[in-house]
């Protein structure tokens, strides 16, 4: 059986018109509204600005201490200053012979060498002879000497009281000039008095260059038989005992250490302790340098003048920087370099520096003023608190 759905007059009136007028404009029926809910779901939504983190807080910097825990901690406060550092240089250097303990051997008037009796490289004792030489004036200047002392001895042997003052002050005037001239060609006292024994035993002419101190021969420049003109060197004796090590020192860079001053030298795998002597008076005008002249003990004489050595010496810096004690400098995780500059008593802010050069416990800094109070000694402990206030492992 089928059932049929009865609908008020008005409303079936109302939907035939509806459909009518539809299919008249040529369109499908409208079809019902969307709801509201399910139109909101079908739009996309609109993006979100990000939202900014929080900022943080900066990581402390200041801490403060009970004067208990400055005890505790070794707190110890100093005072920047500024002042020049020491600067250990390594210099070349020459070893020269000592001068001061050298001698020339040289003839004073014109001779002719008759014979050598040292070589190059020998080690002679004080007064050694060195060499024989001829010359014409030595002879007439020996027999001049031999006259005047025989005529002195005879009248010496006559006495006061029989030789008139006159002739006895000639004589005694001759034999002094006689022998003051022989002392000024060279000749020693003691071969003046040796010539005054001998007389006219000695062939005229002859006399010997001694060594007038004990060392080495480092020179014997000439040949037996040759003529030599008064002054010329032939030969040099040198106490290797000592010798002189000479330096060039830029004073752009530092300034000379003070005389007495103690250096080293090396020589390939051997040192030597040197001591400086002097600091020459003037630059050197092509390096700009100044020259420093150590003096080394070289008993083993392993030291020769010529050779190249390096010199280790200690002088000042050219110029003066902010020192700090070394033990004040800390380093963070991050390898800064900062110290703890002292506020007020009891509290101090980490402040970060550039650390220069080091030397003797000491630090050039740049970043803090001469006379700021810092912590010279307790500084890690100033560091650890700052690490435990900010969460940090220590």
């Amino acid at each position: 059986m089928k059932k049929t759905v009865s609908l008020p007059l008005a409303a079936l009136a109302g939907l035939t018109l509806a459909v009518g007028v539809a299919v008249a404009a040529g369109r499908p029926p409208a079809a019902a509204p969307q709801a509201a809910d399910e139109v909101a779901s079908a739009t996309p939504p609109a993006p979100q600005a990000p939202v900014p983190p929080a900022p943080q807080a900066p990581p402390p910097s200041v801490v403060t201490l009970t004067p208990d825990q400055m005890a505790a901690a070794g707190l110890v406060v100093v005072a920047a200053e500024r002042r020049a550092l020491a600067v250990v240089q390594t210099v070349p250097g020459v070893v020269q012979a000592n001068a001061y303990r050298s001698a020339l051997v040289s003839t004073r008037l014109p001779a002719v060498v008759q014979s050598r009796h040292a070589n190059l490289g020998d080690v002679v004792r004080e007064g050694q002879p060195l060499a024989t030489l001829f010359s014409a004036e030595m002879a007439e200047a020996q027999s001049a000497f031999v006259l005047a002392d025989r005529e002195w001895r005879r009248v010496e042997s006559l006495g006061r009281d029989v030789v008139a003052g006159r002739r006895w002050a000639e004589a005694d005037i001759g034999r002094q000039t006689a022998r003051t001239r022989l002392i000024s060609f060279g000749l020693s006292a003691a071969q003046v008095e040796a010539l005054a024994r001998e007389g006219g035993a000695r062939s005229p002419g002859l006399f010997t260059l001694s060594a007038p101190r004990a060392g080495t021969v480092t020179a014997d420049a000439f040949r037996v038989g040759e003529m030599v003109e008064p002054g010329r060197p032939l030969f040099e004796v040198v106490d290797t005992a000592t010798v002189w090590v000479e330096a060039r020192l830029s004073v752009a860079t530092a300034a000379p250490p003070p005389v007495g001053a103690a250096a080293r030298v090396r020589l390939g795998g051997q040192e030597a302790t040197a001591t400086l002597r002097q600091v020459l008076p003037t630059l050197d005008e092509q390096t700009r340098t100044l020259g420093l002249r150590f003096e080394v003990d070289n008993p083993r004489r392993l030291l020769t003048p010529g050779q190249f050595v390096e010199v280790e010496m200690t002088g000042t810096a050219a110029a003066t920087a902010v020192v700090v004690p070394t033990g004040a400098l800390t380093r963070d995780a991050e390898g800064k370099t900062s110290l703890f500059v002292e506020e007020a008593p009891g509290r101090f802010r980490a402040q970060p520096v550039a650390a220069g050069q080091a030397q003797d416990g000491l630090t050039t800094v740049e970043g803090v003023a001469p006379g700021t109070r810092v912590a010279a000694a307790g500084a890690f402990f100033l560091q650890s608190e700052l690490a435990r206030a900010a969460g940090q492992p220590r």
